[in-house]
């Protein structure tokens, strides 16, 4: 029996019902998974620095070596809760939303990785971080790369993570057929 006669032999209750489906499917897909989201822990705070010609919003915890923590594209620090609530434990903590991204400010010009590096440089002047750790995810690997280049001195380790390394070869390999 096909959808047609499925709705005539349940008449207007048919109807009724075939007619919410749309609204259900739209439902489903507007609304927020259901997935817990962490808060940063009461030790952090949130300031804007003014850096570089822009102003970024910074999380800021801990005391310690420190760990600058950069996001991926589409994304905001807050997506290092997680992890700043181990890091805080033993670390100054600095989580950054990038120019442009999440709180800080999003000026017309300025999104080089050269530039943002430079960006996140200003950050760890302005908090007097001279040396720091650098975890970093996404387009968040490029910004760190580009700090640690030029700033060599400044960053102690790197951690990278989404990050398909220059240089290397996938040719012949299914499992990088998608990069």
């Amino acid at each position: 029996m096909g959808t047609t006669a499925r709705v005539a032999r349940f008449g207007l209750l048919g109807r009724t019902l075939l007619a919410g489906v749309p609204v259900a499917v739209a439902t489903a897909l507007t609304t927020p998974a259901l997935a817990r989201i962490e808060s940063f822990p009461a030790a952090f705070h949130t300031q804007m620095v003014q850096t570089n010609g822009t102003r970024l919003h910074v999380r800021v915890g801990g005391k310690g070596p420190a760990v600058v923590l950069l996001h991926g594209f589409g994304d905001t620090g807050d997506m290092w809760a997680p992890l700043a609530k181990v890091l805080v434990k033993e670390h100054t903590v600095i989580v950054p939303d990038l120019r442009g991204m999440g709180l800080s400010a999003h000026p017309d010009t300025g999104y080089t990785k050269k530039n943002q590096a430079v960006d996140i440089a200003g950050v760890m002047d302005v908090l007097k971080v001279q040396k720091a750790d650098l975890v970093t995810h996404d387009i968040g690997n490029m910004v760190g790369y580009a700090l640690a280049a030029q700033y060599p001195a400044r960053i102690t380790r790197t951690i990278s993570s989404a990050a398909r390394c220059s240089g290397t070869s996938t040719s012949g390999d299914p499992t990088w057929s998608g990069w």
